[in-house]
C-alpha cells in the first residue's frame, strides 16, 4: 500500500498552455511597443500599467502556476503583493510629508559648491 495523500496531486499544465501564454505574451509586448509611439496625453500611463499587469498576471498564473495551486498559495502570494502596497504607501508618503515634518527641510539654501563642471570642449588634466 502506499502512504500519499491523493489529494496533493500537483496538476501537469498541458503545452498548449504554454504555447498560448507564450503567444499572448508576445502579442501584448508588441502592443506595448506600438502605443509607446503615440502620445494618449494623461491615459499614457495606465495604458502601459493595464498592459504591464495583463503581463504579470500571465506569467503569475500560467508559468508560475498559481492559477492550480492551493487557495493557502494563492493568500500568501495576495498577502505579499498588500505588504509591497503598504511600503510604497508609507514610502511615497514620507516623501510627500518630508517638508512639513521639519520646516528647514522646505528652505533652499545656496551653497556654493567647490566642484567645478567640465566646459564642453575642455581637457580634464589629472
Amino acid at each position: 500500500m502506499s502512504n500519499h495523500d491523493h489529494s496533493d496531486h500537483h496538476f501537469i499544465v498541458p503545452a498548449r498552455y504554454y504555447v498560448a501564454t507564450l503567444l499572448s505574451l508576445l502579442v501584448l509586448t508588441i502592443i506595448t511597443v506600438v502605443v509607446a509611439q503615440y502620445n494618449f496625453g494623461g491615459w499614457n500611463l495606465p495604458i502601459a500599467l493595464l498592459v504591464a499587469v495583463i503581463k504579470a498576471g500571465l506569467v503569475i498564473n500560467i508559468f508560475m502556476g498559481l492559477r492550480w495551486n492551493r487557495t493557502f498559495d494563492r493568500i500568501a502570494f495576495l498577502g505579499s503583493l498588500v505588504f509591497l502596497f503598504i511600503f510604497f504607501l508609507f514610502s511615497f508618503s514620507d516623501e510627500l510629508l518630508r517638508p512639513y515634518r521639519n520646516p528647514i527641510e522646505a528652505v533652499h539654501h545656496d551653497i556654493k559648491s567647490p566642484v567645478k563642471p567640465l566646459v564642453k570642449g575642455a581637457e580634464h588634466h589629472e
